[in-house]
């Protein structure tokens, strides 16, 4: 049986920015969302997206009572957590499942639960090593994110994986308009800073 995979709206919505959904559903685990999550207004995807989303193989996971009832007891011990948050968690710890999350206060909730806990860089890693798509298109991911305000992951370990996705070039920062971003110079060759 597949290892279950738990993903919080925070992962989805970096995933879906970087064109990594898609990818996401090719790997060999069995993703999961539980329904209130799906139902939030956090995740505005359009139809055609959740379409797409459920023939590739992602699951709504539909609390029982007791789960939600888990869920509940769950906020109350962190109240810092979202209820959604908690519906994660708990379903996460009901099926033994990696929790995948961009949310450092669950992050750390579900490690002190004993969960396996990842976020999208850690998908990056999976997409890479299982060869589930293209370089260019990770590459793209990383950059997309590095250059969104609102993705808040370390600027070291996407330049990380940016040089392993361009093993051939140097990593050359250059300032372009207000933003960083990150271009594949030849070797030997001078950057230009605008």
């Amino acid at each position: 049986m597949k290892q279950m995979v738990v993903n919080d709206a925070s992962c989805l919505i970096d995933l879906h920015k970087g064109g990594l959904l898609p990818a996401l559903c090719r790997l060999p685990y069995r993703l999961v969302i539980p329904l209130p999550v799906r139902n939030s207004e956090l995740l505005d995807f359009k139809d055609e997206h959740w379409r797409e989303l459920d023939s590739s193989g992602m699951v709504t996971y539909d609390l029982t009572a007791e789960e939600v009832t888990a869920a509940f007891a769950a906020k109350t011990r962190n109240p810092a957590l979202s209820a959604n948050d908690c519906f994660c968690l708990v379903t996460a710890q009901i099926n033994d499942a990696i929790l995948l999350t961009g949310d450092a206060r669950l992050a750390r909730t579900a490690r002190k639960n004993g969960l396996r806990v990842h976020g999208v860089l850690w998908v990056i890693d999976q997409l890479k090593e299982r060869n589930t798509c293209d370089d260019a298109l990770l590459a793209s991911a990383l950059t997309a994110w590095r250059l969104d305000a609102t993705v808040f992951l370390p600027e070291d370990e996407i330049l990380g994986r940016l040089s392993l996705l361009h093993p051939q070039g140097n990593l050359t920062r250059i300032r372009d308009g207000g933003s960083w971003e990150v271009r594949d110079e030849a070797p030997g060759s001078t950057p230009e800073f605008g």
